[in-house]
Order: structure tokens, then C-alpha cells, then sequence
């Protein structure tokens, strides 16, 4: 009886054993096969990823590239614009050199328009002869010494067409806003709403009495 009953236990245990050894080894081969499939054959998914990923890098070659190209036809425009100017007998000389970086050329852009409307939003409200010529030279100067040679070109040329208004402070505030404006759609910009002009560039330091 005893023996019986050892018998019957350990073809059990083997039993279990060999279940348990089949079923190991089936696990693994169908991972197997399931991992070289989705190696050999990846899903839309994540080929579409692919796909997109390879769409968004940019080469920065590239891109550098298309830069200098924009830069080539830019500077080969205001070639064109002087020589036609000068063929015309409008002579626009500027000072300083072509400034080619586009990055330094729109941070410098940003913090001359502030001071530039800064400057005329604090102008007198009743300003004397002396003070309004003052502006206007000072304007014309201000176009003439820009630092980007080619922005200088056009400003200038900007200033004859549209001249400076001094009668007031409203009267430059919002000149200086509607030449701004004209920047702004020649380079697909939104326009800036004019009527807000000396509000927006209120420094907040006040109109106290000039020292006399």
C-alpha cells in the first residue's frame, strides 16, 4: 500500500514537472516568434511615427541655407532700390553697413521702436519752435545712424515720403505709429492699433515741471 502511494506521488510530481517544462518552453518560443515579428514587420503606427519624426527634423544645413538665400535676395532687392534711386537722382546714403544676422537684426528692431515711441510719448504737448526742430533733426539723424545699414536706407527714404509731424506730443506719437504701421505690412505683420499709442508707451515717470 505504502508503495503504491509513492509511486502514485512521484509520477505526479513528474507529471507537474513535465507540464511545467512544456509549457516554459512554448511561452518562450511563442515570444520569440511574436518579438521578430514586430522587429521585421513594424505596425502603422509606429511607421507613421517614423515617418513624422523624419518630417520634423529639419536639417540645419538646411535651413541655414535658406536663411543666407533670403539674405542674398533681401541684399540684392536694396541693390536694385539704390541703383533705380540713384538713376532717378534720389541719392540715400547710409552710414552703417548691411547688417546680415536676422536675429539681431529683429532684437535691435525691438528695443529702437521702444525707445523711438518712448521718445515721442513723452515729447512736449505745446512744444516750442526750438524743441520741434530739435525732434526733426534728431529723427533724421536717428535714421541716418541706425545700425543696420540697410533698415537705415529705408527709413530715410520713409522720412521723405512721410516727414515727421511736430506739432505736438499726439501729433508725433501717433506719426511714429503709422510709420511703424507701414513696417508692419511691408513684413506681413499684424497693425498696431494707433489710438492706444501714448497709453501703451507710458513709462509711468510722470510730466512733471521742466527745470528752468
Amino acid at each position: 500500500m505504502l508503495l503504491r502511494n509513492k509511486r502514485r506521488l512521484l509520477s505526479f510530481v513528474l507529471t507537474v514537472v513535465l507540464f511545467t517544462a512544456v509549457y516554459i518552453i512554448a511561452k518562450d518560443v511563442k515570444l520569440n516568434i511574436i518579438s521578430k515579428s514586430i522587429i521585421r514587420e513594424p505596425t502603422k503606427e509606429s511607421s507613421t511615427v517614423q515617418q513624422l519624426s523624419e518630417m520634423l527634423s529639419l536639417n540645419h544645413k538646411d535651413v541655414e541655407a535658406k536663411d543666407n538665400e533670403k539674405i542674398k535676395s533681401k541684399k540684392e532687392e536694396v541693390k536694385k532700390e539704390v541703383k533705380e534711386d540713384k538713376k532717378n537722382g534720389k541719392n540715400w546714403e547710409s552710414i552703417m553697413p548691411s547688417m546680415p544676422d536676422l536675429d539681431a537684426k529683429q532684437e535691435l528692431g525691438r528695443a529702437s521702436w521702444k525707445y523711438f515711441h518712448t521718445l515721442l510719448a513723452r515729447f512736449p504737448d505745446e512744444p516750442t519752435p526750438e524743441e520741434r526742430a530739435k525732434l526733426e533733426t534728431f529723427v533724421t539723424l536717428y535714421a541716418e545712424l541706425y545700425p543696420c545699414g540697410e533698415c537705415s536706407y529705408h527709413f530715410q527714404k520713409m522720412l521723405k515720403k512721410y516727414p515727421v509731424q511736430t506739432s505736438s506730443r499726439t501729433a508725433a506719437a501717433m506719426w511714429g505709429c503709422h510709420v511703424h504701421n507701414i513696417v508692419n505690412e511691408f513684413l506681413k505683420k499684424d497693425v498696431y492699433d494707433c489710438s492706444t499709442i501714448l497709453e501703451d508707451y507710458d513709462c509711468g515717470c510722470g510730466d512733471l515741471e521742466k527745470s528752468t
